[in-house]
């Protein structure tokens, strides 16, 4: 069995890697973990029980007791640091004193090897670099704060030491139980309360990783014959600019982020003064944290979890929690940008759709959400669609699934026609009724969100059927808010014009050439911010929708059908 040592065991990272040795061991061995750290009793019950613990502040220990707790022949993992990029001098003191006691006690234990868990801010920039290439291994090292000058400074300590070493030096490490001062749970917190900055898409570029990543990292560094004494930059390998960063928040938060264009030639002196500017700042424009990953990548390391994957986590796990909500048409579009972002606020989402693979694939991103496969177009699945309704209170319903076929009505087949009243008709009205009874016996009520759309302000010959649908569902679910007008039920019906999804093909639409679509994203966006009002209302998304609404008011009916039926004929 081997013994595997890891200091500052409590800290962000240290956790997920005590996790992670104790399921999986170590180069095919199961493991004896110790942890050390200054307070291990932080440390959750069930990895208490699991190693064994050293309470030891390793900048103050004695150098005896060290000895003692990393034992003989130990693969030492070295995180214990003061992590904070703010700490400043006594961060220094304390990073470095620890790093030397711990060396010390080592050249007693004869070690394995040991790993050392540096930072890019140990590299940073020199002041002449115009930071147009991803930092290296062999770039020069300038660290542009305390904390990192530290850092470097326990890099060269260990690499004289004389002892087996390896040295990782980690990018922008995020995922759950990250320090809420630190950067992406920062911007995660900024995008969330809508500040103004996370608006703009600044262009530097940051590299970052998630933190089963560097744990993957750091095992690979301590097992691997080649890694004996190299330096390693750990990141998912591909970079990110703080603009995307925002504006990927934003998309699975449901806030609007990183969408205004930062003017390139602001950027551009701004870069010119870099060298003067803090490294906040710096960061913004320049690519001052950006590193290549490719030695790692050559030892054979390969991230597992995908940047929006961690992010979709990350915001879910700092969400303050919601409770049981029902999405229909889940796996694609809309439905799956309503689920997401319900996700991300804490909400228990069950997500239901006939697409099995749309559901898998949506369950890796969001892997607390419940998928139910159930087609609502048939009686076995609106039963279903029934029983899931009934299953425990229900915070609320979003009913987002619907289909359209292209063609006249004598052209369009009976199948498909039934398929479609069943899907856009039958099972939102049956699943509003069935979850309305629900919310009346619950004391906090309850939402429910039918999805219609920008057809449903007039017919549209080619595409009677959907139309005609659609206007039973703005018709239905106005009428069902007025009679619940002073209940704590809401109806928020959703009428979103063109939207950048699935169905233009899948209902055999042509798309217009040159035509903007909204995202679905957007969508889901604004129909959470209308949830988040608590009221009912009726919500047109897009100019395009609020046009159509107002031309079915002033237009005479006969005129407006005509019109239609020649846009129909001639654009789509």
């Amino acid at each position: 069995m081997k013994r595997v040592v890891i200091t500052g065991a409590t800290g962000f990272i240290g956790q997920q890697l005590l996790r992670r040795v104790l399921r999986d061991g170590v180069g095919g061995e199961s493991a004896h973990v110790v942890a050390i750290a200054r307070h291990p009793e932080t440390l959750p019950r069930v990895l208490r029980d699991a190693v064994e613990i050293h309470a030891l502040d390793l900048a103050e220990a004695p150098i005896g007791e060290i000895v003692v707790a990393c034992g003989q022949g130990s693969l030492v993992l070295h995180l214990a640091a003061n992590a904070s990029v703010s700490s400043g001098e006594a961060g220094y003191r304390n990073n470095v004193r620890s790093t030397g006691q711990l060396l010390e006690a080592l050249h007693r234990c004869a070690p394995t090897r040991v790993v050392y868990a540096s930072s890019i801010g140990a590299v940073d920039r020199t002041p002449g670099d115009r930071c147009t290439t991803p930092l290296d291994e062999t770039a020069v090292p300038h660290p542009l704060t305390r904390y990192g000058e530290g850092k470097l400074e326990g890099e060269r300590l260990v690499a004289a030491s004389g002892l087996p070493f390896a040295i990782v030096r980690p990018t922008w490490v995020y995922g759950p139980g990250m320090r809420a001062d630190s950067h992406l749970r920062v911007f995660l917190d900024m995008v969330r309360a809508g500040k103004l900055i996370t608006r703009i898409g600044f262009p530097g570029h940051v590299s970052v990783v998630h933190v089963d990543d560097v744990c993957s990292a750091m095992l690979l560094a301590g097992t691997h014959e080649a890694a004996q004494g190299q330096t390693y930059f750990a990141t998912d390998g591909v970079p990110v600019s703080i603009g995307e960063l925002f504006h990927e928040l934003g998309d699975i938060t449901g806030r609007n982020a990183g969408n205004i264009a930062w003017p390139s030639m602001v950027a551009a002196s701004v870069r010119l003064i870099r060298r003067w500017l803090p490294l906040s700042v710096q960061c913004l424009s320049s690519d001052v944290l950006m590193a290549s990953g490719a030695r790692l990548s050559a030892l054979g390391f390969t991230p597992s979890v995908s940047r929006r994957r961690g992010l979709i986590e990350l915001a879910r796990h700092t969400a303050p929690g919601g409770g049981r909500w029902i999405v229909t048409g889940a796996a694609s579009g809309i439905g799956r940008a309503i689920t997401v972002q319900l996700h991300t606020s804490g909400c228990q989402v069950v997500a239901l759709d006939r697409d099995a693979p749309g559901l898998a694939a949506l369950t890796l991103e969001c892997p607390e959400t419940l998928p139910i496969t159930a087609d609502l177009s048939t009686v076995n699945g609106r039963s279903l669609f029934d029983r899931v309704i009934d299953d425990g209170p229900l915070a609320g319903i979003v009913n987002c699934a619907g289909i359209g076929v292209r063609g006249d009505v004598s052209d369009v087949p009976d199948d498909a026609q039934a398929r479609l009243l069943a899907v856009n008709i039958s099972a939102l009205a049956e699943g509003s009724t069935r979850a309305l009874r629900r919310m009346k016996k619950q004391v906090s009520g309850g939402t429910i969100v039918n999805v219609a759309s920008s057809a449903a302000f007039q017919p549209l010959p080619g595409m009677a059927a959907y139309a005609a649908s659609k206007a039973f569902v703005l018709s239905f679910s106005e009428a069902m808010a007025e009679e619940l007008a002073s209940s704590r039920i809401r109806v928020i019906t959703v009428c979103p014009g063109g939207t950048d999804t699935g169905f233009q093909a899948a209902s055999g639409v042509k798309r217009v050439q040159g035509e903007r679509l909204m995202p679905a994203t957007v969508v889901a966006a604004l129909t959470l911010a209308a949830i988040e009002r608590g009221r009912s209302m009726t919500l047109l998304v897009g100019g395009r929708t609020k046009a159509m609404a107002l031309m079915a008011r002033v237009l005479p009916r006969q005129s407006l059908v005509r019109i239609w039926g020649r846009m129909m004929r001639s654009m789509r």
